[in-house]
Formats: structure tokens, C-alpha cells, sequence
């Protein structure tokens, strides 16, 4: 068996723990930016059409998360330490909102959605049988919503990774499932891998944050563009499929920024948290439209998880507050 069948990439002569030669920017502004705030038809559904690769968002994702909890951890001699985690962090969780807001087209998609939502459980997730319930109220809803926001489909059923035959080596990293990211990485923990490296550009990422209010006008603007291109679709004619591909290109759009706009941290009673909350607003409206749960669950996690990015920056001085969501799980 090959390592393409276990699901492990064939070795190259890159190493997979190679220290990234640049700095990442806004990876959903970099998937997003070739497309305006007034897109035309073809553009939406060329959007739509042309998915990222969510294996290898998923790998990043888990590399600068990890490499961020190792710098908290492990620097405490880097200077301005806390600034250069929330720059992974920041860089991380928007790996991570892509792989959760994109749909689950293919398999390839399935097992990247699985592989990120096994590598980062909530605590308490999966509990043992032989453990009386225990869970706080919100760390129950935090856990359903993790789930919905990770969820594929109970039709994608992806194939469980092939086990050993009787001749088959390496016996000692067989993969436990499709795309298991724990073999394609270093282990969680221990001195920083790369980040210590280039710790003023990771720390400087924060330093030119995006427009809040204009990505918040963007996913107003987005979402209604999908809900009149989707009733434009329900009708027969010559390009409704066109049309449900843009629809599609547009919903998924909206909540890429909408995930933008929960991630970047502000500080309290800025302009920022107006347009936080005019966003979070604009998302918890579509609690009563048709829109995938996945998408909807996939931004409040991310709002989640962004109040301990903010944290990092200081609790005192940055907006942390939680919005007041409609339920949906």
C-alpha cells in the first residue's frame, strides 16, 4: 500500500515541518479578494466553481494554532510573545472558518472537515460511558454548535481508512482515519517550530486590520444578492443553473466575511464593535431562513473562539463580549 492510499502525502524534499518561507496574510481575504463588492453572475458561480483545497487549509489551521499555544507557552523570553499567538491565532482560525463555511462537495472535503473537528474538541466532547454527565449549559451549546459548524452531511459518508494488510509496513504512523492530521505535523506542544523565527511580522499581522465596516456592508449586501439569485433559480430558464451556482458563490462569500469580521479583535467602544454587532445581527436574521446550518454554526463558533484571540491583546482594553444568538442546535 502506498502512502497517497493511506492518506499520507508522498515524502518530498520539503520537509512538512519546513518553517513557511512567508508570512500569511488574511486567508479568507486572499480566497476572497479577486471577487468585488458588486459581482456579476459569472464571477459568483466562477467562485463557487473553483473550491479551495481544504486538506491543506485544514493542515494550517492545526500548524498555526498549535504553533500559537506553543508560543504562549514556551516563549515566555519572546518579547510582545502574546501579540505573535493571537498573529497565528488570527491566521489560524481563519483556515478554520473556511473549512467549516465551504460545503462538503466531494470527499476530499468530507475528510478535511472530520480530520480539523477531531484535532480540536471542545472539552467534554465525547465523553467516556463511565462518566456521569457533567456539562455546563454553555459548554453544551458551544459543543453542539462546534458540531453543526463541522457537520457534513449525513449523506457524505466518507470511507474509514483502510487497515494494514498482512505485509504491509509502517505499522507505527498508520493512519487512524482518511486524512489524519497528527501523522502530517509535529506534535502539540513543545519549543516553538517556526513562528520564533519571525516573531515582529507575526506580532505586526494585527497592525493593519481590515475595514469591519465595510466587510459588514458586504454581508448585507451579500446575502441579499443570494436570496433573490436563489428565487431567480427556482424558476425554468435557460441559465438557472448559473443562477443556483451564483446564489451558491454568494451565500458562501457573505459568511467568509461574516467569519472575517468575528475574528479581527477591537478594542472596546471603537467603531469595530458597531460593526461586530451590526454583523452578528445580519447572521442571527438568517436563523429563520433556509441557509446550511453548517454555515450559520461555522461564524458563531469562530465568534467563540475569537474572544480568546481578543483576550491575548489584553481583556481589559479589547471588545470580548459574546452576542445573544437565536437558537438553532
Amino acid at each position: 500500500m502506498t502512502n497517497k492510499d493511506k492518506g499520507v502525502p508522498a515524502p518530498t524534499e520539503t520537509s512538512d515541518t519546513e518553517m513557511p518561507q512567508q508570512i500569511p496574510g488574511d486567508p479568507i481575504a486572499m480566497v476572497t479578494g479577486s471577487v468585488g463588492d458588486d459581482p456579476c453572475l459569472s464571477e459568483l458561480a466562477a467562485f463557487r466553481n473553483g473550491a479551495p483545497d481544504l486538506k491543506f487549509a485544514a493542515r494550517k489551521a492545526k500548524e498555526f494554532l498549535d504553533e500559537a499555544m506553543r508560543i504562549r507557552l514556551a516563549s515566555s523570553d519572546l518579547e510582545d510573545a502574546q501579540r505573535v499567538a493571537a498573529g497565528l491565532m488570527l491566521v489560524g482560525l481563519s483556515f478554520v472558518a473556511m473549512v467549516c463555511i465551504w460545503p462538503s462537495d466531494s470527499l476530499d472535503e468530507v475528510d478535511a472537515k472530520l480530520a480539523l473537528a477531531e484535532v480540536g474538541r471542545v472539552h467534554g466532547d465525547d465523553q467516556e460511558d463511565d462518566y456521569a454527565p457533567m456539562l455546563e449549559p454553555d459548554t453544551a451549546r458551544r459543543i453542539r454548535v462546534r458540531r453543526a459548524a463541522f457537520n457534513v452531511g449525513e449523506l457524505m459518508v466518507p470511507p474509514r481508512a483502510a487497515g494494514p494488510a498482512s505485509t504491509d509496513r509502517g505499522l507505527a504512523t498508520w493512519p487512524m482515519q482518511g486524512l489524519d492530521l497528527t501523522l502530517l505535523l509535529p506534535p502539540r506542544g513543545g519549543e516553538p517550530v517556526f513562528a520564533d523565527q519571525q516573531a515582529g511580522a507575526w506580532a505586526g499581522l494585527l497592525s493593519a486590520p481590515p475595514d469591519l465596516d465595510r466587510l459588514a456592508d458586504r454581508v448585507e449586501r451579500l446575502l441579499a444578492t443570494a436570496d433573490r439569485l436563489f428565487l431567480l433559480a427556482a424558476r425554468p430558464t435557460e441559465n438557472s443553473a448559473e443562477l443556483r451556482r451564483a446564489a451558491e458563490g454568494a451565500q458562501i462569500m457573505a459568511y467568509l466575511a461574516a467569519a472575517q469580521v468575528a475574528l479581527w479583535p477591537v478594542e472596546r467602544g471603537s467603531a469595530g464593535v458597531k460593526a461586530k454587532r451590526r454583523m452578528a445581527k445580519a447572521i442571527d436574521d438568517r436563523a429563520c431562513r433556509s441557509d446550511p446550518l453548517h454555515m450559520q454554526a461555522a461564524v458563531r463558533n469562530i465568534f467563540e473562539e475569537a474572544t480568546w484571540l481578543a483576550k491575548l491583546l489584553g481583556a481589559e482594553r479589547m471588545a470580548i463580549k459574546m452576542p445573544t444568538w437565536t437558537e438553532i442546535v
